[in-house]
């Protein structure tokens, strides 16, 4: 064969894998976005940062928005009973998965679909409230990180009493009701066993409106309670900054499970690092989004946990932190 025929053959072959790349790029670049739902009970300026962390674990995944997924965001504005209809429009939309912030979201979503996968930060014992078959194995459209918030409840308590050493009445902030009776009993039992081995006497604040909350306040002052802790519920949820403002009229140091509370201005938080769990929760999406059933993912616990402080409630309230505490702290809000 010539050699002038031996360089052009060559040439037409030499390109070819080239093209072939170009071609599967093409029809890569060509299939249609994942849309995944995002589903909060508050407004859309209340902790951004969620978002932000959830966008941040898909990108460092190798999901680019706009290339791979797009949000859908929906929000309640502090009104639980609008969460269902949103969960509605989430799926009419088309989206393969729901994210869901709070407990109130998931089991809003998931009494409008038992198809759509379902993920979002636990707070109740997703076995005992029906959500998972199990831990290991879910076997439903439900899954996430289960943030352990009962189970908490001892460790927060006897922090705050570290923070208080004089503390011998406590409130707890809860609402009786909620998930449901069974499973609110069994977190108030393990708060005043933590409690009794404190030497610290338990008082339930039930709140589930505004209005209740602003009583069980006066209630409080009124009968000497010298600290509070908060059961994570949907009243503690909506009036996130509510709480911490009651908390500084009544002159009460309070312990949260959440950084947010401490930001608007409670006392102390001790729980998961939410924006690591949000970055966890980016994880079980791209599951989804190639194609493994709800059921099959595990439900995970939080990989990170944090003591915050606010150093100006604690100023304002006349609360000095033994040192022994704030060596353990792992952010101080100024």
């Amino acid at each position: 064969m010539p050699a002038s025929s031996i360089a052009r053959r060559n040439l037409l072959i030499w390109p070819l894998p080239l093209v072939l790349a170009s071609v599967a790029g093409r029809a890569a670049s060509s299939v249609s976005p994942a849309r995944i739902g995002w589903l909060k009970i508050q407004g859309r300026q209340h902790t951004p940062g969620q978002l932000r962390a959830f966008r941040e674990g898909l990108h460092s995944l190798g999901l680019e928005e706009g290339r791979d997924y797009v949000l859908e965001e929906r929000y309640a504005d502090d009104d639980e009973s609008r969460l269902k209809g949103l969960a509605k429009e989430l799926i009419a939309s088309g989206v393969i998965v729901i994210v869901a912030t709070s407990q109130p979201s998931i089991a809003a979503a998931a009494q409008v679909t038992h198809s759509v996968p379902i993920i979002g930060r636990m707070v109740d014992e997703p076995v005992a409230n029906g959500m998972a078959l199990s831990i290991a194995r879910p076997g439903r459209n439900v899954t996430g990180v289960y943030t352990m918030t009962d189970e908490m409840s001892p460790k927060r308590l006897a922090l705050l009493k570290e923070a208080i050493p004089s503390m011998n009445r406590a409130g707890a902030l809860l609402r009786a009701d909620f998930p449901n009776s069974n499973s609110a009993e069994h977190a108030w039992q393990l708060a005043v066993a933590a409690a009794g081995g404190l030497s610290v006497q338990l008082v339930a604040l039930d709140a589930r409106s505004a209005s209740d909350l602003a009583a069980d306040f006066e209630r409080a002052s009124a009968e000497h309670i010298q600290g509070i802790i908060t059961f994570r519920n949907p009243t503690v949820v909506t009036y996130l900054k509510l709480v911490a403002e009651l908390c500084a009229k009544y002159r009460l140091p309070a312990m949260f499970d959440a950084r947010e509370y401490v930001e608007a201005g409670g006392l102390m938080s001790y729980g998961p690092d939410i924006d690591a769990t949000y970055r966890q929760l980016a994880g079980f999406a791209v599951k989804l989004i190639h194609g493994t059933p709800a059921g099959e993912i595990p439900i995970e616990q939080p990989t990170i946990f944090e003591l915050v402080v606010n150093k100006r409630t604690a100023v304002a309230l006349g609360v000095t932190l033994p040192e022994a505490l704030l060596a353990e702290v792992d952010k101080v809000i100024e």
